[in-house]
C-alpha cells in the first residue's frame, strides 16, 4: 500500500469534491481510479513543494527521517519550522495549485 506524507483520508477530503465537480457522471469504478491517481498526485505535489523549499543538507536530513520511518507529525512540523518554512502555507498553496490544475480551464 502506498505511503503518503499526509494521511490518505485527509487527501481524499480535498480531492473528492474536485472529482465530483469534474466527473459528475463517471462510474464508481472510474471515480475510484481517478481518486487513487489524484490522491497520489496531490501528495507528490505537496512533497515537491515542501522539498523545493529546502537546501540540499535539509533534504538529506528529512530523508533520514523518512528512512527511519518517522511517523510523528510533530517531528516533521518542528523540522520545517526550524528550517524557517511555513509548512502549512506551502501545503495550502500546493493544494490550491493542484485544484486549479485538476479542474483546468474555466473551472479553475
Amino acid at each position: 500500500m502506498q505511503q503518503y506524507f499526509i494521511e490518505r483520508d485527509t487527501l481524499e477530503k480535498f480531492v473528492n469534491p474536485l472529482i465530483a465537480q469534474k466527473y459528475p457522471d463517471e462510474s464508481p469504478e472510474k471515480v475510484n481510479q481517478i481518486r487513487d491517481e489524484a490522491v497520489e498526485k496531490l501528495d507528490d505535489a505537496i512533497l515537491d513543494a515542501l522539498f523545493g523549499k529546502l537546501s540540499k543538507s535539509q533534504v538529506a536530513e528529512v530523508n533520514i527521517m523518512f528512512d527511519q520511518e518517522e511517523n510523528d507529525p510533530d517531528a516533521f512540523r518542528d523540522f520545517f519550522k526550524n528550517a524557517g518554512i511555513d509548512a502549512e502555507a506551502v501545503i495550502t498553496e500546493a493544494i490550491k495549485k493542484f485544484s486549479e490544475e485538476f479542474l483546468g480551464g474555466e473551472n479553475a
